[in-house]
């Protein structure tokens, strides 16, 4: 049924009389209230009268097919809308909405030809053109097949029947078959009684005949959750059938956002599986307030639980991608979280409704807002991927297909269509099962099993993730596709920050077992120091330091970056940082799984000194011209330096005196000034009690320039054969005076 593209909205409130309203007027009214099966007949009739103008008649005759294609009486919405198109009074959606007729009739021969004529009507038409470069891809979806056998479960049932779901080795699902108490309701939008819930007891009787009196009684009903006056269902189970979502009306109406009509919105109840005091298996419905997101002004509906028993479900509700879309709440503290969409992978501007969860963790779901064959069509979204799957015929048809819950290990499963005549009904689906057990066994570098550890299983094509513990056997189970290909991997371990990665194919197979052995592991350590905004520090000391409080010096290199293997050992447990003005650091290792090696990949963020008491200062450690005499104010920022040396926790560390100059005079002088410039710093440092051994005067000359200008004798583009280098760029005064500088390096062990 149509309404179920709109998931069962309303339930028209109030009954207003004839008298009040003239016919138009009055069909109008019943449209607004969604009541699209009351409305036809009323537009069919004035659309017949030809006593009116011709606008007035063309629009009666528009009003007929779009009321009668919402209620799902698409031949007679089929036969207004096409005299539409030939009167001259035709709207580019009526043409829209012919196409997406064509398509549940399955006249798709006759599409690109009615498609170029509206094009031809309305040549600036963004939506007709959308179709015409589609074409070619919806015809090759209709002709897309699947290897599943599809077969109606009941076809002597002459009522509107689709949502199956097992219960309890049964079968419960939604019918408009069945009445609710002496005097049953119909719904205005399809002219059908209210949807009820009814029940399977054996499956290999699908159909059974109510009596009358038993249907007066309610017999025929699933009564397990009170049966209301108007729309029951869907209906969804957890995995051990105790807890039970429904989607109901809401008791009372509320006014919609246009303040005209009255209409009652969908909401979400929750059910627990509990006993009497006869012992007796029962159902009590759960309070409201657990589920603070129903809102009379939106609907929430369609609800299932995922592998996590955390929801997803379908709403209207405002801030999604438009129509109905699909979102994800979690249990937390006692309530269910704030929902969050699913996002633009899934969902569109058009409906994406009646979610099931399989075993793998997939998202079966419904959307006519993605490329289909026509009405609703079934795909499947798996967390993490970039796309979503679209199964083909005979799963997806022309018509609205949805409610597909299938059982991935045993290749059987329910669907809901209405592919035949615009009718409901529930199918039954067989096919080759496509997922089998996989079982990943995670195992030290000795061989014992590692237990209560994340292992992370990721579809290599399609991009999505599942996780799984580690039981006592240090095993972890899943549900894998099968002949798909796999990366699978642990979460970080105490003192293995990189733990392996192993490629698996999943067989067609019911079942699969790999193992992960931490023996895979890359024996490769490193350590990256930053600063607070994330740019690296070179020249940082690091000093590993074991149990036994000895310590290996090492130091970053240009990126920040020290890496290592085998040579410290892994009894260095901790490391400390220091870096000429920055705070030190400090950063613990655990030890790995048992027998295998350190594995640390981490990255530490040193905080600078700020007071000026504390920060050496090199720029002002500087010099007359052409001379390696200290000034005074460098001997100031030299103190700060030995007050840090004389520090305890730095009495083993060892530092170099760095000079340099810019290329101005020649290569060997600069050399000579460079080096008798650090030997005065390092010479007023030892005169101030710091052991030589301690502190080393290292001239670099103009070997290490800044910049990449012009590093000739005389700093000029010529050599000393007076041959000019035409890729030479002659230094400026500014650049000079950056390659003119001091700088401190803590030494690593010798």
């Amino acid at each position: 049924m149509r309404y179920l593209l709109y998931i069962l909205f309303t339930v028209g409130a109030c009954q207003m009389g004839m008298a009040q309203f003239s016919r138009a007027d009055f069909a109008e009214e019943l449209m607004e209230r969604w009541k699209y099966a009351d409305a036809y007949p009323i537009w069919s009739e004035l659309a017949a009268d030809t006593t009116f103008s011709d606008s007035a008649h063309w629009e009666f005759i528009r009003q007929a097919s779009i009321s009668a294609q919402k209620a799902d009486f698409i031949p007679e919405a089929d036969q207004w809308n096409a005299q539409l198109l030939q009167s001259g009074f035709d709207f580019e959606t009526d043409w829209i909405r012919q196409f997406e007729m064509v398509c549940l009739e399955n006249r798709y021969d006759d599409l690109q030809t009615l498609i170029a004529e509206g094009k031809l009507r309305f040549p600036e038409s963004t939506s007709i053109l959308k179709w015409q470069n589609g074409i070619n891809e919806l015809i090759a979806l209709v002709h897309d097949s699947t290897s599943f056998e599809v077969t109606k479960l009941r076809p002597q049932s002459e009522a509107e029947e689709f949502c199956a779901v097992p219960y309890d080795s049964t079968l419960v699902f939604m019918s408009t078959g069945l009445n609710a108490g002496f005097v049953p309701q119909h719904d205005g939008w399809t002219g059908q009684y209210y949807t009820k819930l009814t029940q399977i007891k054996d499956l290999k009787v699908p159909f059974k005949e109510y009596t009358w009196f038993e249907q007066v009684r309610n017999q025929d009903l699933f009564q397990a959750f009170d049966p209301t006056r108007v729309h029951d269902g869907p209906i969804a189970f957890n995995a051990e059938e105790n807890y039970a979502v429904i989607t109901r009306n809401h008791n009372d109406a509320s006014l919609d956002t246009t303040g005209r009509v009255v209409r009652s919105r969908l909401k979400l109840e929750f059910w627990l599986l509990s006993k009497d005091e006869e012992e007796k298996d029962v159902w009590e419905q759960r309070p409201d307030s657990l589920f603070p997101w129903n809102d009379r002004h939106f609907s929430a509906a369609h609800g299932t639980f995922d592998l996590n028993e955390d929801l997803i479900f379908a709403s209207d509700r405002p801030g999604g991608y438009g129509g109905m879309d699909l979102y994800h709440s979690k249990w937390v503290d006692g309530r269910w979280d704030e929902p969050v969409n699913l996002g633009p992978v899934v969902n569109t501007a058009g409906d994406e409704v009646f979610p099931f969860v399989s075993k793998t963790g997939a998202i079966f779901f419904s959307s006519n807002g993605q490329l289909g064959a026509g009405g609703l069509d079934i795909f499947i979204y798996r967390a993490g991927a970039a796309k979503l799957e679209r199964l083909g015929y005979p799963i997806n048809s022309n018509g609205d297909d949805f409610a597909f819950v299938f059982d991935e290990m045993e290749g059987k499963g329910w669907l809901s269509s209405n592919r035949e005549a615009q009718k409901d009904a529930i199918y039954k689906v067989k096919g080759n099962p496509t997922a089998g057990k996989l079982t990943v066994h995670v195992q030290s570098c000795d061989g014992s099993p590692l237990s209560d550890t994340e292992v992370k299983v990721i579809n290599v094509d399609l991009g999505s993730e599942v996780y799984e513990r580690t039981d006592n056997e240090g095993n972890a189970h899943f549900i894998a596709q099968r002949n798909q290909s796999y990366e699978i991997t642990t979460q970080e371990l105490e003192g293995m920050n990189t733990p392996p990665v192993i490629e698996f194919l999943m067989l067609d197979k019911d079942s699969v077992s790999t193992t992960l052995d931490m023996n895979f592991e890359i024996e490769l350590n490193r350590l990256t120091i930053v600063d607070l905004d994330g740019n690296p520090l070179p020249n940082a000391l690091l000093s590993f330091e074991n149990d036994k409080k000895q310590r290996l010096n090492r130091v970053t290199d240009e990126f920040g970056i020290f890496e290592w293997g085998e040579e410290i050992s892994k009894d260095y447990s901790a490391v400390h940082v220091s870096l000429i003005n920055y705070w030190d650091g400090y950063q613990g290792f655990e030890q790995p799984p048992a027998g295998c090696p350190m594995s640390i990949q981490k990255t530490i963020a040193l905080r600078p000194k700020t007071e000026e008491s504390e920060v050496i200062r090199l720029d002002v450690i500087n010099y007359d011209n052409d001379s390696d005499k200290l000034l005074e104010e460098g001997k100031l920022e030299l103190d700060k330096l030995i007050s840090i040396m004389n520090d305890p926790q730095w009495m083993s560390y060892r530092i170099e005196f760095r000079s340099h100059t810019s290329c101005l005079n020649t290569v060997a002088y600069n050399l000579g000034l460079s080096q008798r410039r650090s030997q005065s710093c390092v010479d007023y440092i030892v005169s101030k009690g710091i052991d030589p051994s301690r502190i080393i005067a290292k001239g670099y000359g103009e070997s290490q320039l800044l910049n990449e200008c012009a590093d000739f004798v005389t700093c000029g583009c010529e050599d000393e054969n007076k041959q000019l280098d035409p890729n030479c760029r002659e230094c400026t005064e500014i650049q000079h005076r950056a390659n003119r500088r001091t700088e401190l390096r803590l030494l690593p062990d010798e």
